[in-house]
């Protein structure tokens, strides 16, 4: 067996032993009295996002073999009702808004989706957003857009001089979120990622897909 493939299978399992170790943990926080949870819940944050971190880790692997991902019928609604479920607590202060509308539908692997969004919605956290909005358009393939009231983008990043200009976490983030889209085509179209400042503050991040 390639080193790569032992790599990846590790890897693997240690995302599934952190999604035991969150699950036993979540289970003790129920059991403890509220006036000691601020003890265990950064705890908690850290296992989440080592949990997403290897989900991320795992899903580069893939897409790196270029393995084949398969795509169905999705409702964006719902995949980022389930990021924002993966990302409240980590990010507990952060108010979420997911305006897509339960009628809209895609065809993308659901599971890609979710780790772009989860990706996207941590930029804007680290940004120091504390209000995120989620919303969708199908009228033309699918396109679901992730803006925040943070800091925005710098101009570094928006003339491509820099691929990020973060301290905190491996500033892959844009690169992976573009590894998702361009693993969706069909035909000739291939996915793709576009990003900007909004005009009132805040970044703007949008995947669109064939």
């Amino acid at each position: 067996m390639k080193f790569e493939h032992i790599a990846g299978a590790v890897i693997h399992d240690l995302k599934n032993q952190l999604q035991a170790l969150l699950d036993y943990e979540q289970e003790a926080l129920s059991h403890i009295p509220k006036r000691y949870h601020h003890h265990l819940e950064p705890i908690l944050q850290r296992t989440n996002r080592l949990k997403n971190d290897t989900l991320q880790m795992v899903s580069l692997f893939r897409l790196e073999q270029k393995s084949a991902f398969p795509m169905d019928d999705a409702w964006p609604h719902d995949t980022a009702a389930d990021a924002i479920e993966s990302t409240q607590l980590q990010f507990p202060t952060i108010q979420f808004h997911n305006e897509i509308g339960e009628d809209c539908q895609g065809f993308y692997n659901e599971s890609l989706l979710n780790l772009a969004l989860i990706t996207m919605i941590t930029n804007s956290a680290q940004a120091g957003a504390t209000h995120i909005h989620i919303s969708a358009d199908d009228s033309q393939g699918l396109s679901i857009c992730v803006e925040d009231n943070g800091h925005g983008f710098e101009d570094s990043i928006l003339n491509g001089e820099q691929e990020t200009t973060k301290t905190e976490g491996t500033g892959m983030g844009l690169f992976f979120i573009r590894l998702i889209a361009e693993a969706h085509k069909t035909g000739e179209e291939i996915g793709r990622v576009s990003y900007g400042n909004r005009s009132g503050g805040g970044a703007s991040v949008c995947i669109h897909l064939p």
